[in-house]
């Protein structure tokens, strides 16, 4: 259990031009648009890694930590990584990653897959703000203690491998970064939705999934197995639906159809 205590951050990694680089990436066909995975609150790219071999199948992909700060300040740090890939891209984003992504410049976007984001403030369970203040209050070195407790907690609830949970559970966030990314969210540091195809995905078991009534008309919604986070617990499932998804994004693309309609609404 010694790892468990282990204290150190994700640094995101920079590129040779001082830009922040992938932490993950995978080969595949250079044909297709390319895929940028962004990780939730925790900021760890690693949650990917069970979609990761599924996706580069089909096309190229890559996964970034997230640098600290709120999600308009992520964004920020990330968009110049973004600009270099050199053409608009698929974006798929956990909980906290689908506000980092609403912060991004559209021109970016491709299209964008959010996994059990939240559309508005006023979806905020009303205890996190109760627990913002507590934790502006603890000492910064029991910090990492909590949220560990909280995390292992969290992914063995949603399935998530034992051995990517403790990876994971073992590199925990410290009181600024937590604290900087529970702020940005609270104080909602998010920009509007995209204009570019949006798929809003649910887990069938997540908790803490927006209702469906509660999502945007622009957006099409889906239900696929497992909890918060399918990318891990249910890569399988996630990536079929994915792929019809971009699949449709392709072909709708090609014919030069008008963006301004809303989406259906799929199970």
């Amino acid at each position: 259990m010694g790892h468990l205590l282990y204290d150190s951050l994700p640094t995101p990694q920079r590129g040779s031009g001082g830009g922040l680089a992938p932490a993950l990436r995978w080969g595949g066909p250079t044909g297709p648009t390319p895929v940028v995975c962004l990780p939730g609150f925790l900021g760890d790219a690693r949650i990917f890694e069970p979609l990761g071999p599924l996706l580069a199948a089909r096309r190229g992909a890559m996964a970034f930590d997230l640098p600290p700060g709120g999600p308009a300040e992520a964004a920020a740090a990330l968009a110049p990584a973004l600009e270099a890939v050199g053409r608009p891209v698929h974006l798929l984003t956990g909980s906290f990653g689908g506000l980092v992504a609403r912060s991004l410049p559209p021109a970016l976007l491709a299209s964008l897959a959010m996994v059990a984001t939240l559309p508005d403030p006023a979806l905020i369970p009303p205890g996190v703000r109760a627990q913002a203040a507590l934790l502006t209050l603890a000492p910064a070195p029991l910090i990492p203690a909590i949220y560990r407790r909280h995390l292992r907690r969290a992914l063995a609830a949603d399935g998530v491998p034992r051995d990517l949970a403790l990876r994971l559970v073992a590199r925990g966030l410290d009181k600024a970064t937590l604290l900087g990314r529970l702020r940005g969210v609270l104080r909602w540091e998010t920009g509007p939705l995209p204009p570019c195809p949006i798929l809003w995905v649910r887990g069938a078991t997540d908790p803490q999934a927006p209702p469906v009534e509660a999502l945007p008309d622009v957006a099409e919604v889906t239900h696929v197995p497992g909890g918060h986070r399918p990318y891990a617990s249910h890569p399988g499932p996630l990536f079929t639906r994915l792929e019809r998804f971009w699949g449709e994004v392709s072909s709708s693309s090609t014919r030069s159809s008008s963006g301004g309609a809303g989406r259906p609404r799929t199970p």
